[in-house]
This record gives structure tokens, sequence and C-alpha cells, in this order.
């Protein structure tokens, strides 16, 4: 049998796909515990429907159907604990949207109504409760479980509400002023912090909103702390020939910062920008989000990305995914070929020798279900192949690239 590392040197989705395929449907019913698509069998899901539809053989939505009984066996709230950084919410939130998904998609029949009626309930309570703890947070706050509600807004009043609470609460929660810019402090880690980037910053807030606002959920409300958010962001920028980032991590003293991924920097922080001054008519901000996330094409060393590994919120699989997300909102061939750089990186990171085809996450090496999973592991290197053969099998609104 041909090794590991001689046919994963090459990007052979004839071989790779399928080994990954055999080898995350042999074990996720065990590895992953939990039902939500970043860290659960959501995310073998949806791997097997989009796979399905990627063969033309429908052997694989028998197993996707196997994982989806095991993932309704798995929703009892009294059961659930918390792996690596997911919570119930999140993951109740992200499950829905799966389900959304792949009914729109034609992968299931079922619509599931009657079921996300009740996760609509569930989720308007836990936003006011977000509220009272001034957490807008994409794992534990209400921007994470508020992209399922924005796409529930056109069939659910209780959801659309419950995007207003959220829309209410960033307003009401916003800091700075026309001046300066818009800005968020993000208050649910032990120092309160105002991060700029897509995870937990104002990138994060201006994206949600961005979504807020497509959907036609107080437009105008939303265009105004978009506007002065991108401000704040832009007039907060760092020499990148002395701190290698444009943004920094949180605004405090400039220093050297080199995160190239979906959750921390400047790829993530300038999807944002351009998605928003896109939606805005604002030339002048898209023009500035354009090149700043021009100049990130030329970063590519371990000091100028701290990449470890090939996964889609740390690793290699984050540029490859961002920069495809930028080319099809601009047109732009660089980041058609940037995204193609690094989905040829991706391999390069097979050089363990562990069961999980020698790929392994950096900062959960020691979880199988992090080597399995979207977020960190296997599952998410597959769907981002996929991606990249066709956007018929995009996985952007599970990773924030709304």
């Amino acid at each position: 049998m041909e090794s590991v590392t001689t046919y994963l040197e090459k990007i052979n989705t004839e071989v790779l796909l399928p080994e990954i395929i055999e080898l995350v449907n042999s074990e996720a019913l065990n590895t992953l515990p939990n039902f939500g698509v970043g860290h659960g069998k959501g995310g073998a899901i949806l791997l097997n429907c989009l796979y399905a539809s990627y063969t033309n053989n429908e052997i694989y939505y028998t197993a996707a159907e196997r994982f989806l009984e095991a993932a309704f066996d798995s929703l009892n709230p009294a059961k659930y604990k918390s792996a690596l950084t997911s919570n119930y919410y999140l993951e109740i939130a992200e499950f829905g949207s799966l389900l959304i998904y792949l009914a729109r998609e034609g992968h299931i029949e079922e619509d599931y109504t009657p079921f996300k009626r009740q996760v609509d309930d569930l989720l308007a309570e836990r936003v006011k409760e977000n509220m009272g703890e001034k957490n807008l947070g994409m794992s534990k706050g209400a921007i994470g479980i508020g992209f399922y509600l924005i796409e529930r807004s056109s069939s659910s009043n209780i959801a659309k509400n419950a995007v207003k609470l959220i829309i209410d609460m960033i307003e009401r929660l916003k800091e700075g002023d026309q001046e300066k810019g818009y800005f968020w402090t993000t208050h649910y880690f032990k120092e309160p912090r105002v991060y700029t980037g897509l995870a937990h910053g104002s990138a994060m807030v201006i994206n949600f909103l961005s979504s807020a606002f497509n959907a036609g959920i107080q437009p105008e409300k939303c265009a105004e702390m978009m506007r002065f958010g991108l401000k704040f962001l832009l007039q907060n920028r760092m020499n990148r020939s002395l701190y290698t980032s444009v943004f920094p991590l949180w605004i405090k003293a400039h220093e050297k910062t080199i995160n190239h991924c979906l959750v921390y920097g400047d790829i993530g922080t300038s999807y944002a920008i351009i998605r928003a001054a896109k939606i805005l008519n604002h030339q002048a901000y898209l023009s500035e989000g354009i090149q700043i996330a021009l100049d990130t094409l030329s970063r590519k060393t371990i000091d100028e990305t701290f990449l470890n590994d090939a996964s889609v919120k740390y690793g290699v699989c984050s540029p490859c995914l961002i920069y495809n997300r930028i080319y099809q909102l601009t047109g732009i061939e660089d980041f058609k070929q940037g995204s193609a750089y690094w989905l040829d990186q991706i391999t390069s990171y097979a050089n363990g020798e562990n069961k999980y085809l020698g790929f392994k996450s950096f900062f959960f090496g020691e979880h199988d279900n992090a080597q399995l999973d979207l977020n960190f592991g296997l599952i998410g290197i597959a769907l981002t192949i996929m991606q990249s053969v066709s956007d018929k099998y995009s996985i952007n609104q599970f990773t924030w690239l709304h």
C-alpha cells in the first residue's frame, strides 16, 4: 500500500478525500461527542452530504442519515458536556443552521420546522441572558447564535425579534463617537479588551451587522454602526513594516502580530471591511480593505503567519477559505491565486505518524475529537478541498464567512 506521506504530497482529491471520508465515517460516531457542526457530528453530516453530491454516490447520504440520527439522540441538554470550545447554545444554533442549509441545497427533504421553532424559542431566551452578561461573543454569546436567528428571521417573528434585540444590544454597548469611530469591548474574558478581529472584535460585530443588513433587519441602524465601526478599525492601524500585521490583536501598545487565520489577524478583519464597505457602497473604505488584504498575500513563512497546522480555524485552510471569499466579493484574481497557494500547502502539514493521515491540531493535539472535527481537523480539511473545486460545496456560513 502506498504510504501516507507519498500520496499526500499531491493534492489528489481522488486519493485524499476518500481516505478522509473513510476515516471520518469509521471514527466520528464515537469520537465526536456532540451534535454541532464545528466540533460535533454535524460536521460529519455536512461532509457526507456534500461528498454524496461530489461523487454522485448515494451511499454517503446513508452515512449522513446515521450521523443525523445520532445527533438528534444527543440533543438532551441535561446530558450535554462541552467539548473544546463548544457550548450547548452555539451547537444547537449550528445544528439548526445545518438543517436549513441541507434542506435549501436539496440534500434532505424534511424541513424540521417544529424543531427549528423550538430552537428559535430557546435561542431567543438565551439572547436575553446574553444581554445581561454584555456578551456579544462568537463562541458563547449573542452573535454566535445570532447568525442562525438571522437565517430564521424571514419565517419566524421570534427569531427576527431576537435579532433586533442583538442589534439593540450592539448599539447599547458601542463606545466611541462618530469622530473616532465606534468600538466594542469584549467582556467575557477576565481582562476586558477591545479586540479587532473576526472572533472577538470589531470585525466580528461588523460581520454580524452586515448579515442583519442583508436580511433587511433595521438596515439604517446597522449601516450607521457598520460605517463608524469601519472608521474605528481603519483609524487604529499599525505600521505593518514594523509589526507584520496592519491591525493589532487588541487595541493597546503596538506589538508584533503575526496571526494569519480565521480567528485572529488581518485576513479576517480585511474580509469584514470589504464585505461591509461593499454593502455600504463606501468606495474609500472598500479600496482600503482590498489593499490591506492584498498586502497580506506576501505573508507565507511561519514567522509571518503562525500557521502551524492545516486546520480551518487556526491553520492553512483559513487563508485558503478567506482569500476565496474575498475573491468572490471582489473578482480580483490575486485572491484566487492566494487561495490556491494555501490549498497547495495543506498536505505539507501531514507530517506526523498517527491514524489521522498524519494531520495533527497544533493547539489541541491531545484531543482525538479535534483531529477529526470541522474546526480543527480532517472534516474541515476535506470540506476546504471540496469548496476549492466548486462553490457548489461552499462551507462559508459554517466558518463565519457569510
